[in-house]
C-alpha cells in the first residue's frame, strides 16, 4: 500500500522552462472526478514548494511512481503536451515485479 505522498516532491532537472519531478506511487498529479476524497496533488505540491504556477505536460497514474515532467510556462506547456498527444515523445517504463 502506497505511503503519505511528500510534502516536497524530489526535484530531478529544472532549467529555465521545464521542471522534473519524481513522484512517488499514490499520489494523483491534478485534481480528477475519480479521486473526489484525494487533497493533495504534485501539481499544487510542487507550486507551493517553488512559489510558481507550474503546468504539467503529461500525467502519470495515480498507481505510478516516476518522472513527471512540468513547464515552467504555459506555452512551453501546451508546446510539450502536444508532443505527447501526438506521439512524438518516446516514453520507457520499467516494471518492478516481485513475487
Amino acid at each position: 500500500m502506497p505511503t503519505a505522498p511528500p510534502e516536497t516532491l524530489p526535484i530531478i532537472y529544472r532549467d529555465d522552462s521545464l521542471i522534473a519531478i519524481h513522484k512517488p506511487a499514490g499520489l494523483l498529479v491534478h485534481r480528477s472526478v475519480l479521486d473526489r476524497h484525494e487533497t493533495r496533488f504534485a501539481l499544487q505540491i510542487l507550486r507551493d514548494q517553488i512559489g510558481q504556477k507550474v503546468y504539467p505536460v503529461h500525467r502519470l497514474d495515480k498507481g505510478t511512481s516516476g518522472v513527471l515532467l512540468f513547464a515552467l510556462d504555459r506555452e512551453v506547456g501546451r508546446l510539450l503536451s502536444s508532443q505527447f498527444e501526438h506521439g512524438q515523445v518516446t516514453k520507457r517504463y520499467i516494471a518492478v515485479v516481485r513475487g
